[in-house]
C-alpha cells in the first residue's frame, strides 16, 4: 500500500483546482475550481484561537474580505476585521454576536473551526493559497468578460485597454512595478 501524500498546506487544506480524492459537494460551493475551503476555515479558525498573534499577520498579508469564496466566510472575516480594527477581542461568542447572535450565526462561526487544526506557522501559507485562488477566480471572470465583450464591440483597442486596466487591478504590486 502506498502512503498518501499529505505534505504541504494545499494537500491538508483540501484545495480545489488541484487534483484531489475528496470533492466538495455542490451544496458546499458553487464551483470547484480555484476554491480552498480548508484554507479558508484554517485561517478563520486560527484567528478564533489566537487573534492577538494571527490577526495582525493576516491583515498585513493583504488578505481581503472578497478573497474568501463562501459568503459565510466573507461575513465572518469581515466581522473579525471590524472587531480587530476597533481593538476588541475576537472569539466565537463575540463574532457570533457581531453577526446578529442568531442560531445560524453561531453555526456559521462554529463551522469555521470544524476540522481546522493548523500549526500557527502555516497560516500565512494558507493566506497565500486563498489569495491566489481569489485572483484566479477574478482572472477567470475577466476572461469571461472579454469573451462576451468581443461580441459587442468593433473597437479592439478600447477593449484591450479595458482588459489591461482590469488585469492591473488584480495583479500583485510587485508585478505592476
Amino acid at each position: 500500500m502506498q502512503a498518501k501524500n499529505t505534505n504541504g498546506p494545499c494537500q491538508r487544506a483540501e484545495c480545489k483546482g488541484i487534483p484531489s480524492k475528496r470533492e466538495v459537494s455542490n451544496s458546499e460551493c458553487e464551483s470547484q475550481r480555484h476554491v480552498c475551503l480548508g484554507s479558508e476555515r484554517a485561517i478563520l479558525g486560527a484567528i478564533l484561537e489566537d487573534d492577538d498573534l494571527i490577526m495582525p499577520e493576516v491583515v498585513a498579508s493583504g488578505l481581503a474580505v472578497p478573497d474568501f469564496f463562501l459568503s459565510g466566510h466573507r461575513r465572518v472575516y469581515q466581522a473579525m476585521v471590524e472587531q480587530w480594527q476597533e481593538h476588541k477581542p475576537i472569539d466565537l461568542l463575540l463574532i457570533t454576536a457581531r453577526l446578529g447572535n442568531r442560531a445560524e450565526d453561531a453555526a456559521l462561526v462554529a463551522s469555521t473551526i470544524q476540522g481546522a487544526i493548523v500549526h500557527v506557522d502555516h497560516i500565512l501559507a494558507h493566506v497565500e493559497i486563498v489569495r491566489n485562488a481569489a485572483r484566479l477566480r477574478r482572472l477567470q471572470h475577466i476572461g469571461e468578460w472579454i469573451t462576451n465583450s468581443v461580441k459587442d464591440t468593433d473597437n479592439a483597442d478600447a477593449l484591450i485597454e479595458d482588459a489591461i486596466q482590469k488585469l492591473e487591478r488584480i495583479s500583485r504590486p510587485e508585478v505592476r512595478a
